[in-house]
């Protein structure tokens, strides 16, 4: 009788010793996840393109997440906060991200006005993935943990420019840009270099992050009869009531879209406004890398927009700090992580891209035109 209760006693503790070590084993496998604070426009006028943003990075970090996560089996978790477009907001996200929530990383910076505030959130405290913003202080007077992917304002300008002096050929240009910095210093680069390519500029007229009609400044914009009406808008539900104002008001002369802003959305809610229309951007899915290819099916599977230049920048922006996570081991590991992404080139949805030692990214970037209501490469 004493033999049964033993036996009984110890195959009790042993049914009660495998699920402590099961636990032990699951803890190990289910390693805690690596967070990701994605700070961007979720309301507001650029609430559409924060949304494309963060689809993108959502995407890719289930693309990362299914094939084993990071750092040795770590999963990314994405943490959303909503900006509005505004330099405060932005801030007080990256203070809250930070100081409450305690990510490991920050991806931000859809506008140049909140990333160039953001970046002081941020300074020599976490590492921090700018993405559509091109103002060239964001990168210039930055921080040893800061990165940006889409070109600057300079650099868009030095290729697209050429694009219009030799293939666009207006005679002369007015120019609509958004009353901001990166407005004011693309209105500068543009007006520096149609010029010496011999465009007479006729005049510019400026609109607000907030503005929902742009009838009075167009207007005065056609009154100069310009040959073309160069577009700088920050975000998809602006640019579209933009290009189609352009023709209700009666101008019928060429329509140029600033680079970086060219996207499916953007090309339907503007109607035909948009047809044989160029730009310039750094995503073209036609003329795109093999390492897109997972991307474009997880997010056509997860969403309903179409994949676009600024989804493609929430994906980057993942799969950069993947790439140094993985490098350094460890997302605390922040001088290691910067170290590593500047010391070689790291493969994207767009191909590599090259971190220069202030974090700017060089990538290629392309020349696209609407035909058909399809954005599509142009090639020579």
């Amino acid at each position: 009788m004493f033999g049964r209760r033993t036996l009984l006693a110890t195959a009790a503790a042993l049914a009660l010793a495998i699920p402590m070590f099961g636990g032990l084993g699951g803890a190990k496998a289910q390693q805690p996840p690596v967070r990701i604070a994605v700070i961007g426009p979720m309301s507001g006028t650029g609430a559409f393109d924060g949304q494309l943003g963060l689809e993108g990075a959502q995407a890719m970090a289930a693309v990362i997440n299914a094939k084993g996560g990071v750092a040795g089996g770590r999963k990314i978790e994405l943490l959303t906060y909503d900006d509005k477009g505004s330099p405060e907001e932005g801030v007080s996200a990256a203070k809250r991200a930070m100081e409450q929530d305690n990510v490991d990383l920050i991806i931000g910076g859809w506008f140049s006005a909140v990333a160039l505030s953001l970046k002081e959130a941020t300074r020599d405290k976490i590492v921090t993935v700018m993405t559509s913003s091109q103002h060239p202080k964001v990168t210039e007077e930055g921080h040893k943990y800061l990165f940006r992917l889409n070109a600057t304002s300079a650099m868009m300008s030095d290729f697209y420019s050429k694009a219009i002096c030799e293939r666009i050929k207006p005679k002369s240009v007015a120019f609509m840009n958004v009353n901001d910095d990166w407005g004011r210093l693309d209105l500068e680069n543009y007006t520096k270099l149609l010029t010496n390519c011999g465009i007479e500029i006729k005049g510019h007229e400026f609109y607000n992050r907030t503005d929902t009609d742009f009838n009075t400044a167009l207007t005065k914009l056609k009154a100069l009869n310009p040959d073309a009406i160069y577009v700088a808008a920050i975000n998809t539900s602006q640019g579209a009531t933009i290009y189609r104002q352009i023709r209700q008001i009666g101008y019928r002369g060429k329509v140029i879209a600033s680079a970086g802003n060219m996207n499916p959305k953007l090309v339907e809610l503007s109607g035909n406004s948009l047809e044989n229309v160029y730009s310039a951007t750094p995503f073209t899915e036609d003329n795109g890398a093999p390492t897109m290819k997972p991307w474009l099916e997880e997010y056509r599977k997860s969403f309903k927009n179409e994949p676009s230049f600024i989804a493609s920048l929430g994906a980057q922006a993942v799969e950069v700090l993947a790439f140094g996570v993985n490098a350094a081991g460890d997302p605390r590991a922040y001088d290691k992580i910067a170290a590593a992404m500047k010391a070689q080139p790291v493969p994207t949805v767009l191909g590599e891209v090259r971190f220069s030692d202030q974090g700017q990214a060089t990538q290629t970037i392309h020349l696209v035109q609407v035909q058909k209501k399809q954005i599509v490469s142009v090639r020579d």
